[in-house]
C-alpha cells in the first residue's frame, strides 16, 4: 500500500483576517475592521493631516493590492505616530498577506510591545511563528490570543495545530475541543481531533470523530480526504479510496486528491486507472512533478515510449537538476531507437549523479551507457 500523508491544511493554523467592508469616510481609517486592525484608533483628539494623509493613501494603496506601496507609506505613519500599535499590527498583516512572515512576526512584536493584551495582536504572532515552523513560541502566541479572547476560533485551531505539530496530540485534542465548545458545528475541529487521535493509533475513535465531520460538511473536500486517509490507514482500502473519490468530485481540480488517487491505485496493480489519476493529477496542477514523473514511469514500463518522453521532457523543464528524470529520458529515448538524444541524456544525468555524491546512480548510467554504445 502506498503512503498517504496525513496532513493538517492551512486553515487549521487559523487564518490571518480578511478585510471586509471599506469604511473609507471613518475618522479611525480602519484597515481590516473583521480583525481589529486599525490604522488609528478613534480619538477626540486632532489627527495631524500629515498623518491623516498617509492614513488614507496606505489604504487605498491597500485597497487596491498594492501591499509593499502600502507597507511603505504605513511606515512612514509609523515614523510620525510611533506609540500607534494598530499602525505597526496592519503593516504585519499586510506583510503576511505576502508570505513575509519573518518581517510580519516582528511587526506584531513592536505592536504587542505597545498592547500586550491585545488579542488580535497575540493571533498574528502566532498564525506567522507558525508559517515559519517556530511551533513552540506559535504556541505560545496562540495560547495568549485564546486566553484573552475564548470566541476566537482560529486562535484555537492554531493552538491546536502547533500543538500537532510538535506531536503533542492530547493538547491539541484539548484545544480543538475549546473550538468546538466555542462552535459546536465547526467540522475542522472534529476533523483535526480525529487526525490527532488516528496519530495515537485510538483507530475507533477517529473514525467516529472524522465521520462526525463529514456529517457536519459533506461537501469540504478536506475532510473527505481526512477520512479517507484514515480509512486506508486502518486497512480499509476500498472505503479509502470511494472516500477519496468522493473528494475528487467535490474538488475536480484538486490535484493532490488525484495524485493520492493514483498511488493507491498503483498499490493495487490497477496500472490503468492509476495513470489515468495522475494524468488528472497533472492537467490539475501543473506544478506537481511528482505525477508526471509517476506518469512518465508507468508509460516507460509499458513501453509506451513516445508519451513517456513527452511526461519527462515536462518534468525536465519544471526540474532541470533532476539526475533521475534526464536518466528515464534516455530510457524512454533509447527505447525508441533515438539513441543520439538517448546518450546526452545519459550524460546528462551521470554529470548530476556526480555533482550529488550518487554511486549508485553513477552506476546504473555508467551500464545504460555501455549497453547504448554496445
Amino acid at each position: 500500500m502506498a503512503t498517504i500523508t496525513t496532513t493538517i491544511p492551512d486553515i487549521a493554523y487559523g487564518v490571518p483576517c480578511q478585510p471586509i467592508g471599506k469604511n473609507m469616510n471613518s475618522t479611525s481609517y480602519d484597515l481590516f475592521p473583521g480583525c481589529e486592525v486599525k490604522l488609528l484608533a478613534q480619538t477626540n483628539q486632532p489627527v495631524s493631516s500629515n498623518l491623516d494623509r498617509l492614513l488614507r493613501q496606505g489604504r487605498e494603496l491597500a485597497d487596491a493590492g498594492k501591499y509593499q506601496q502600502a507597507v511603505e507609506i504605513y511606515q512612514q505613519a509609523a515614523r510620525l505616530e510611533p506609540k500607534n500599535a494598530q499602525i505597526y499590527s496592519g503593516i504585519a498583516y499586510l506583510e503576511a498577506l505576502q508570505e513575509n512572515f519573518q518581517v510580519a512576526a516582528q511587526f506584531y512584536q513592536q505592536a504587542i510591545a505597545i498592547k500586550p493584551h491585545n488579542a488580535s495582536f497575540q493571533y498574528g504572532l502566532g498564525y506567522s511563528l507558525a508559517k515559519l515552523e517556530n511551533y513552540e513560541a506559535a504556541v505560545a502566541a496562540y495560547r495568549r490570543a485564546s486566553l484573552l479572547d475564548r470566541s476566537n476560533i482560529n486562535a484555537h485551531l492554531g493552538l491546536g495545530a502547533a500543538l500537532f505539530r510538535l506531536e503533542k496530540y492530547n493538547e491539541a485534542i484539548v484545544a480543538y475541543q475549546v473550538a468546538i465548545k466555542a462552535e459546536p458545528n465547526n467540522a475542522e475541529a472534529y476533523a483535526a481531533i480525529g487526525l490527532a487521535l488516528l496519530k495515537q493509533k485510538r483507530f475507533p475513535e477517529a473514525l467516529e470523530t472524522l465521520r462526525q465531520a463529514v456529517k457536519l460538511s459533506p461537501r469540504d473536500a478536506g475532510v473527505q480526504i481526512k477520512l479517507g486517509t484514515a480509512l486506508l490507514v486502518t486497512g480499509d482500502t476500498n472505503g479509502g479510496l470511494a472516500t477519496l473519490e468522493m473528494a475528487s468530485r467535490i474538488e475536480p481540480r484538486n490535484g493532490d486528491i488525484q495524485f493520492q488517487i493514483a498511488e493507491i491505485y498503483k498499490a493495487q496493480n490497477n496500472l490503468k486507472a492509476a495513470l489515468n489519476a495522475y494524468r488528472r493529477a497533472a492537467y490539475a496542477n501543473p506544478n506537481l512533478v511528482e505525477a508526471r514523473f509517476a506518469a512518465g514511469d508507468l508509460l516507460l514500463e509499458q513501453q509506451n515510449y513516445l508519451q513517456a518522453i513527452t511526461m519527462y521532457r515536462e518534468v525536465i523543464r519544471r526540474t532541470p537538476d533532476s539526475a533521475d528524470a534526464h536518466y528515464k529520458m534516455g530510457l524512454a529515448l533509447k527505447g525508441r531507437e533515438r539513441h543520439r538524444e538517448a546518450l546526452k541524456s545519459f550524460e546528462k544525468a551521470l554529470k548530476l549523479f556526480q555533482e550529488q555524491d550518487n554511486p549508485e546512480g553513477e552506476e546504473k548510467v555508467e551500464t545504460s551507457i555501455a549497453e547504448l554504445e554496445d
